[in-house]
């Protein structure tokens, strides 16, 4: 390789000429407007007449031939920041290395070296495999160092140093786009991946993290590189996103307390799963006397269903006890999924409230021993009409039978969805149909897409928990806050020993326009008299006539305040990462705009980061370390790492296959043995052959 390299030296040594570019230049542009354009390289020229660009760059940043260097990671720092100044793109070339195993010669280039690849092609044969574009192109540059071992030390000499380049550098104002300064930073892919999470595209997240920064230069990568690293994070999960998601849940359920995971697997393949943490069984501990579930789709590329288990909060909210995921809507896949609800709660229902599906059914008469079965009411109503109608000649032709056997043919039977068959179960009225499981679909589809894998479902999921419990920390928040005033009302007309108390809640309400108003909500108490009078002035409603599930202290608020996405460890690393980030932005706003006391700050973090690279362990570079810390699992060996087609990229492929067509009728879909033509043929001689 080193001959290679003097085999390139150029023959004759660039001079300038006399129409060198000065360093500034003032040029009138077509509307009268003089703009100052500063220029970064001088423009040289051989005697033959080729063309070399010398950057400008300041002397100190120059490399001196014959300077020693600690290691070489000291040589490619120098290089690169010569580079950057002098806006090119630099890479590592060839290395020679002792037998020992040590580096002696190493060299730097320009990104631009090499020699060219000659690609022909004809553009107006469309059949030919297309040529991939790259985002750079190779054109000969010599500019570049070698560095070589110094005999008996641990250093390094810089022995040879090219300055010119046989093609145009990029302006200051676009080095931006350079392919060094377009390496994301981990800040921004840890924005990608979150955006993901949060069911944010990259394209849109290149948007909104531009803003954040103030402009498209201050971000390290355009929306190219964004869209490449989400899909980085697809190709690392790919074929094992099934595994990868059983390892991570598996690992929580090992160090997050209370969780607990569930899976089925047919034909080693992931059938079915169920998962429920430790929030997740308080609140079904409290509001266990109704649950309604149903089946939701197109939530995950892989088309398993979703089955969230819906209950009714202490704030009449609808709160998610357990979910699910399960290939199909059989009564097995059912059956087990109530399984493990039974075998992480112990405890059944009072009523369970689902629609008409009939495997529902037959799985909840399977594991629900004492629970009731609710069908939706509104479901029901819906096809009355239309069933009544369709069977009044029916029914007038035949008023001796029973009208109730009649009916509960028509309309299933009457005793699981009419309200008076379930007056006796407590709490009955809280839900009638499955309009609350509706509700959660809807939530739900804002945190996750019919594309995502597994794992980023999980993730979508695991938001709208987040979001869901912080609301009800709202809600319990503003319920302490709030004092309640307390009233004697007269006594009922019709009930005489009866009392009626009624609790005043005041609330502010601003409309617009106007000033603000106070808005009174009455809560009626009932109380015997003959159980004795109670003070006019009472403080607060007696605990007989207060049901647990209503109380606003039935979850307590560290229970509350858990997380179940991340382990124990790294609950406190999430929280010392927050307070370092919200820290540095303090300082930024009271310091405003006085560029001194910016500096000053820029500075002494500088000095802090590289006191903090001394004192720790540089982390991996390699990209599935990266993404497997951001996901928090590992790739599993069997992991495929092939990228993902497209479908247009399938169809594609598909079309240049090479079709076999049948010689006898010309058809592509047959060859000549399996060719009807040819089977009737036959038929007909062996049929002559017979006569």
């Amino acid at each position: 390789m080193e001959e290679e390299y003097e085999a390139m030296e150029p023959e004759n040594e660039p001079i300038e000429v006399e129409y060198e570019i000065s360093d500034e230049e003032i040029i009138d542009n077509a509307t009268g407007i003089d703009t100052p354009i500063v220029r970064t390289t001088r423009k040289k020229e051989t005697p033959g007449g080729s063309l070399y660009y010398a950057p400008i760059v300041d002397e100190s940043l120059l490399p001196i031939v014959g300077k020693n260097y600690e290691t070489l990671e000291e040589c490619e720092k120098m290089y690169r920041l010569y580079a950057f100044h002098a806006c090119f793109d630099i890479r590592k070339s060839t290395q020679k290395t002792t037998k020992s195993g040590l580096v002696k010669q190493k060299y730097y280039l320009c990104n631009r070296g090499g020699v060219p690849m000659q690609v022909n092609f004809d553009t107006l044969q469309s059949s030919k495999k297309p040529i991939r574009k790259s985002n750079m192109e190779c054109t000969g540059c010599r500019a570049r160092v070698k560095f070589d071992w110094v005999y008996g030390t641990n250093t390094f000499i810089l022995s040879d140093f090219q300055e010119h380049h046989n093609h145009e550098l990029l302006p200051q104002e676009y080095r931006h786009l350079s392919k060094t300064e377009r390496q994301m930073k981990y800040a921004e892919q840890l924005f990608v991946y979150h955006s993901s999470v949060s069911n944010i595209g990259p394209t849109k997240a290149y948007e909104v993290y531009s803003n954040m920064k103030g402009s498209e230069k201050n971000v390290h990568g355009t929306v190219t590189d964004f869209r490449n690293w989400r899909r980085d994070l697809n190709v690392f999960i790919n074929a094992s996103g099934s595994q990868m998601l059983v390892n991570k849940m598996e690992e929580r359920k090992k160090y997050v307390p209370g969780f607990s995971f569930e899976y089925k697997l047919e034909k080693s393949q992931l059938h079915s799963i169920f998962w429920a943490d430790e929030v997740a069984k308080c609140n079904y501990k409290e509001f266990s006397d109704i649950i309604s579930f149903d089946a939701t789709y197109r939530m995950n590329r892989y088309n398993m269903k979703f089955v969230p288990f819906t209950g009714i909060d202490n704030h009449h909210r609808c709160v998610t006890v357990a979910a699910g995921l399960i290939r199909d809507e059989t009564a097995e896949s059912y059956t087990w999924l109530l399984t493990c609800f039974m075998k992480t709660f112990g405890k059944e229902p009072n009523m369970i409230v689902t629609d008409q599906d009939k495997s529902m059914a037959i799985a909840i008469k399977a594991v629900f021993k004492t629970a009731k079965h609710r069908l939706c009411m509104w479901h029901i109503m819906r096809k009355v009409p239309s069933k009544i109608q369709e069977a009044i000649p029916t029914i007038e032709d035949e008023l001796e039978k029973d009208f109730k056997n009649r009916l509960n043919k028509l309309v299933w039977n009457i005793s699981t969805w009419i309200p008076a068959y379930f007056i006796d179960t407590e709490m009955f009225g809280l839900m009638r149909t499955t309009s609350r499981s509706e509700s959660e679909k809807a939530f739900f589809s804002n945190f996750t897409r019919s594309a995502a894998n597994l794992l980023t479902f999980m993730d979508g999921f695991e938001s709208a928990m987040l979001k869901q419990r912080s609301k009800q920390e709202s809600l319990d928040a503003q319920t302490i806050k709030k004092n309640p005033k307390f009233c004697l009302l007269d006594k009922m007309d019709n009930e005489e020993e009866t009392e009626i108390y009624v609790v005043k809640e005041e609330k502010e309400k601003t409309k617009e326009g106007s000033n603000e108003e106070k808005q009174f909500f009455h809560y009626k108490v009932l109380h015997n008299s003959k159980e004795g009078s109670m003070n006019k002035n009472i403080e607060e409603i007696p605990e007989k006539y207060i049901m647990r599930r209503w109380r606003r202290d039935i979850i307590s608020p560290e229970l509350r305040s858990r997380r179940n996405r991340y382990g124990n460890e790294n609950i406190v690393v999430q929280d010392s990462v927050n307070e370092i980030t919200s820290v540095v932005y303090d300082c930024v706003e009271l310091v405003g705009s006085d560029e001194n006391m910016l500096k000053v700050i820029l500075e002494k973090l500088k000095l802090l980061k590289k006191e903090v690279e001394a004192q720790v362990p540089k982390p991996s570079k390699k990209k599935d370390d990266i993404i497997g810390n951001m996901i928090g699992v590992s790739k599993p060996r069997c992991a495929n790492d092939k990228r993902l087609m497209s479908g247009k990229e399938k169809a594609i492929k598909e079309s240049k296959k090479r079709k076999f067509t049948c010689g006898k009728c010309g058809r592509d879909d047959h060859n000549q043995r399996t060719c009807d033509k040819k089977k009737k043929k036959a038929k007909e001689q062996a049929e002559t052959s017979e006569i």
